[in-house]
């Protein structure tokens, strides 16, 4: 294994770990409002 498999793991990890984050505040965000794509939010 090299640098730049090890950056990209990391990469990987990181974005992962940000797209789960981003769903969250959106799952968060369409209860407070109410909206959602079950109710045409």
């Amino acid at each position: 294994m090299d640098i730049n498999d090890l950056f990209d793991g990391i990469m990987k990890s990181t974005n992962q770990f940000a797209d789960e984050i981003a769903e969250q505040r959106l799952q968060e965000k369409m209860q407070e409002t109410g909206r959602g794509p079950e109710n045409g939010g």
